[in-house]
């Protein structure tokens, strides 16, 4: 379908962050071609949450306390042979 590459999906819910509630990234989802969760978490943004936009996006404050930290989520390559970038 797309060479050797696989065909994925995103889905990311952001919240607000800080005093201007810029977004920062609350939940990562990544599904194949068939629809099969390849990645699915909850994660921590670096700062203050002040809006967590739960009508829309879902997250609530619960949802913060096992989620994953920013720092380890970046790192973390859902295919073997995908290639992570790191800023």
């Amino acid at each position: 379908m797309a060479g050797s590459r696989e065909v994925v999906a995103m889905d990311c819910e952001m919240v607000g962050m800080g005093p201007h509630r810029e977004s920062g990234l609350a939940r990562c989802s990544l599904v194949n071609v068939h629809g099969a969760v390849l990645y699915d978490k909850f994660i921590r943004p670096e700062g203050e949450i002040t809006d967590y936009r739960t009508r829309v996006s879902g997250v609530t404050p619960q949802h913060m306390v096992g989620a994953t930290p920013f720092a380890v989520a970046r790192l973390e390559a859902p295919f073997p042979s995908f290639p992570v970038a790191v800023e």
